[in-house]
C-alpha cells in the first residue's frame, strides 16, 4: 500500500482529504506545518509521493514543492499537484516540469502513476524570470519602506520600476518590506507596524529560508500565529532569493 503525504495551507482540510484517500485505500497523512520538524520527519520517513493541494493559495503549494525539490533528501520524492486555477497550476507546471497534475477525481490513478515513473533525475525548480520587484506588487512611482534592511538590499531587490522609490519610514508607503530573522524579532515589530496597516497596504515578512545558512526559527505557521491577534493575514508566498523568502500581509478582510 502506497503512503502518501498530503500538504494544504490549512492543516485541518489536508487531514480530511488524507481521511478521503484512507478510504480510498491509500495509506496516507497530513503534513503538520508544526515548525522546523516537520521537514526532518520528512527526510526520515520519505514517503512514497507527496500530494500539495493548489485549489487554496496556491504559491503556498507552489513554494512548498520548490523547497522539497531544492533539499537532497527529500528531491526524490514523486510530487503529484491538486490543480485549482488554470494559470497558477500552469505556473507551477513550469516551476516543476516532471510533477504530476490531476484534480480530485483522478487523484488516486495520478498518485499511483507518479510513484511507478518517478524520474530517475528529479529537476530542481526552473523559477521563469521574474523580476522580484513584479513578485512583490511594486508598481511604478509607488513608494517601499524597507525596515531591518540586510547589508545586500539592492541585490536582493535589483532593479525597480520606474519611478519607485525606497524609505526607511513607512510614510506613506504602499508596500512594505520587514525584515526579520527570529521569532522574537518579528514579535518586537508587528506592534508598531501592525497599527500602520490599512486597505490597499501591503507588509512583506521576509525571513530566512531553512535552506539558507543563516539560522533562522520563523517558519509560515508561526508568522500567521503571530499575525492573527492584529487581524492580519497571509496571502501569498514569494521566493526572494537563494536567502530569503517572503510572505504577503494584509489587513483580514472582514476588518477592512
Amino acid at each position: 500500500m502506497p503512503r502518501v503525504l498530503l500538504i494544504h495551507r490549512k492543516p485541518e482540510i489536508a487531514e480530511e482529504r488524507a481521511r478521503r484517500l484512507r478510504s480510498a485505500g491509500v495509506e496516507a497523512e497530513a503534513y503538520p506545518a508544526v515548525g522546523p520538524s516537520a521537514f526532518r520527519t520528512i527526510r526520515a520517513n520519505p514517503p512514497d509521493a507527496i500530494l500539495i493541494d493548489l485549489t487554496e493559495l496556491p504559491s503556498y503549494g507552489r513554494v512548498m514543492g520548490a523547497l522539497l525539490r531544492e533539499q537532497k533528501a527529500t528531491r526524490p520524492i514523486p510530487l503529484v499537484f491538486l490543480k485549482g486555477d488554470p494559470e497558477k497550476a500552469a505556473r507551477v507546471r513550469e516551476l516543476l516540469p516532471d510533477a504530476v497534475f490531476a484534480t480530485w477525481p483522478d487523484v488516486m490513478p495520478a498518485v499511483l502513476r507518479a510513484i511507478r515513473k518517478a524520474p530517475v533525475s528529479p529537476s530542481l525548480p526552473q523559477a521563469p524570470a521574474v523580476p522580484l520587484a513584479q513578485k512583490l506588487r511594486i508598481r511604478p512611482d509607488s513608494m517601499v519602506a524597507i525596515l531591518q534592511a540586510p547589508a545586500n538590499l539592492a541585490a536582493i531587490i535589483g532593479t525597480l520600476p520606474q519611478g519607485a522609490r525606497l524609505q526607511k519610514q513607512i510614510g506613506d508607503a504602499a508596500t512594505i518590506l520587514l525584515f526579520v530573522k527570529s521569532a522574537a524579532a518579528l514579535g518586537r515589530a508587528l506592534p508598531a507596524v501592525a497599527p500602520e496597516m490599512k486597505r490597499g497596504r501591503t507588509l512583506w515578512i521576509c525571513w530566512p529560508k531553512r535552506t539558507s545558512t543563516q539560522p533562522c526559527d520563523l517558519t509560515l505557521p508561526r508568522i500567521r500565529e503571530m499575525a492573527a491577534p492584529y487581524n492580519l493575514v497571509d496571502s501569498k508566498l514569494c521566493a526572494m532569493d537563494e536567502t530569503w523568502s517572503a510572505t504577503a500581509i494584509t489587513i483580514r478582510r472582514k476588518t477592512r
